[in-house]
């Protein structure tokens, strides 16, 4: 599903809090299962001694190649990591049906393509023992809780781009 620039200009605004540093992470982590959307993100977390239950990466950084060491912790963390293809601007169908499985089995998945977007895929079916992480560049990190409000803001933009696919 291509997300319009509609949806993309209000997903400018972020889904959660913004935080400056990890502290509510780290208390967060006790009692919710961490989906992690984002390398440094994620590279970030695993440097706090947290494991996302769920780490989506694309080896880039603001579109750029990852850094080699931080390439090689991502595949030391996560040797496993199932590989998706996500066209950048997308949600990709497969990754729509198959997100329930993803939450469910956790570990790492390797993005072929772009892996911003695919919060909302996430957010969408992730129970309230979840909370999501990423990082909103040059401001912080990113928490997601999942509350009536934010699932019913993400099922609103999705319905927004489905609407506009079938255009």
């Amino acid at each position: 599903m291509k997300i319009p620039q509609k949806v993309k200009k209000e997903l400018k605004e972020p889904l959660g809090k913004v935080h400056t540093d990890y502290k509510e992470v780290i208390k967060l982590a006790n009692d919710h299962k961490i989906i992690s959307v984002g390398d440094i993100c994620t590279l970030g977390l695993l440097q706090m001694g947290i494991r996302p239950h769920l780490a989506v990466f694309d080896f880039k950084f603001m579109r750029k190649k990852l850094q080699p060491e931080y390439v090689a912790i991502l595949k030391r963390d996560f040797p496993k990591a199932r590989r998706i293809k996500n066209v950048a601007g997308t949600i990709s169908d497969n990754l729509l049906r198959k997100s329930d499985e993803y939450l469910e089995t956790g570990g790492g998945l390797l993005v072929d393509g772009e892996e911003d977007l695919t919060a909302l895929a996430f957010i969408d079916c992730a129970g309230p023992d979840f909370v999501l992480i990423y990082g909103q560049p040059d401001e912080g990190l990113v928490i997601v809780n999942m509350n009536n409000k934010t699932k019913k803001r993400v099922k609103e933009l999705l319905s927004v781009a489905l609407a506009h696919k079938v255009k």
